[in-house]
């Protein structure tokens, strides 16, 4: 008998890490069942028509990030824009109702709390969401009561890293629900014929612009380079990432564009997969600066939950110089697969140490093994270990 899959993901349009988490785990479930069919839910969050010319397609999630899916289709729902907290929990109400005629439901939205209602449900967590939080006592029962339900109804809880599995531990308290399966990231096969004889002075960062949420930098990174620049002399900077056509987006690309003129700082927007590759290739120093700025403790969502494109420069021989914070460290150790920093001051100062490339080619080796942790292939046996417990 076909088993039927619901996925819910509204962000497909930034095609980021997160859509690469989703999409492989499409692939896994696809392999997983004789006979399934899976359908990513997607719906009109933030003015977004599912219906328009140039929303993606799964062709395009495709490409990005070089898979193939055979048993999956997009899902487009519309939704009216909330007006009022009554409109919000319709939605909610609307979208939980549609989980209730699959075999299997998987929550992969950010910080959503939609509650389960398949035979089955897999909540996969990149940072958890708040409880309820209401002033009025009436509301506050309310809230209460809808923590309950959603807590009880996922079977388990897959966070992408141990920063983000303490963060679900402490909010909601699901134990042994609990399962860290860190995000795929390439098939070991891929790596085996990798050299690292390609390289110039090239620093890089990759990741989505965006406004808001765990935002990842750009901004503060270019002023990094800019205001050490006689010190960086003879070094490009190149920044690699998705673009959404949200208003805020565009201005915040804009702005960053008007900051770099004159200077040999680089922007890729878009960039087809071939592209960042080459990128990795020629790259000797990776730059990451999610949470800069920002209090771990008070504001943790803002921090870099995993870090796949970390890991990503790993594998092709560039030397991580990334915060100290979220889940950068549980992937960089300290001096053997690359650094970690506090303070601008650090970031630069360690940047420049690696300028020494006899250095730089000592940690090169360790920063390739170790990112071979984080493979496609291990992201399969962890998620398999979760299936074969439904």
């Amino acid at each position: 008998m076909k088993k039927k899959v619901l996925i819910l993901n509204p962000y497909l349009p930034t095609l980021g890490g997160g859509e690469k988490h989703m999409g492989y785990l499409c692939k896994f479930i696809e392999e997983y069942y004789d006979a399934v069919e899976i359908d990513i839910l997607v719906h009109n969050y933030n003015n977004i028509d599912v219906h328009s010319a140039d929303y993606p397609d799964l062709s395009e999630l495709e490409a990005r990030f070089d898979l193939k899916l055979e048993k999956t289709n997009l899902l487009k729902v519309n939704l009216t824009k909330p007006g009022n907290l009554r409109e919000h929990f319709q939605n909610k109400r609307l979208i939980e109702n549609m989980t209730s005629k699959y075999d299997l439901f998987i929550n992969f939205m950010y910080q959503s709390k939609h509650i389960g209602k398949a035979k089955k449900n897999l909540y996969s967590c990149m940072f958890p969401a708040k409880r309820f939080q209401f002033d009025e006592l009436s509301k506050r029962i309310m809230g209460r009561y809808l923590d309950f339900r959603f807590k009880n109804s996922y079977d388990y809880f897959m966070t992408n890293s141990e920063f983000t599995n303490h963060w679900q531990e402490s909010i909601w308290h699901t134990q042994h629900k609990n399962k860290i399966i860190y995000p795929p990231v390439f098939f070991t096969e891929a790596l085996r014929d990798r050299e690292f004889n390609q390289k110039k002075n090239i620093i890089l960062s990759v990741g989505r612009f965006f406004v808001g949420a765990h935002n990842k930098k750009q901004d503060e990174l270019v002023d990094f380079y800019i205001e050490n620049s006689s010190r960086l002399k003879g070094w490009e900077f190149h920044l690699v990432g998705a673009l959404s056509n949200y208003p805020e987006d565009v201005e915040y690309v804009e702005k960053i564009k008007s900051r770099i003129e004159g200077y040999p700082i680089y922007l890729h927007l878009n960039a087809p997969l071939s592209e960042l590759e080459t990128l990795y290739r020629e790259a000797k120093i990776f730059w990451h600066a999610t949470g800069y700025n920002e209090k771990d403790d008070l504001f943790p969502e803002k921090m870099e939950h995993f870090g796949i494109t970390t890991v990503e420069a790993m594998s092709y021989g560039v030397i991580p110089v990334v915060i100290r914070k979220g889940g950068q460290p549980e992937i960089v150790k300290e001096g053997v697969s690359g650094y970690l920093w506090d303070s601008k001051e650090e970031c630069i100062q360690k940047t420049i140490d690696l300028f020494d490339d006899n250095l730089r080619i000592q940690l090169t080796e360790k920063a390739f093994e170790r990112s071979q942790k984080f493979s496609i292939d291990n992201f399969y046996k962890q998620t398999k270990e979760v299936f074969d417990a439904l």
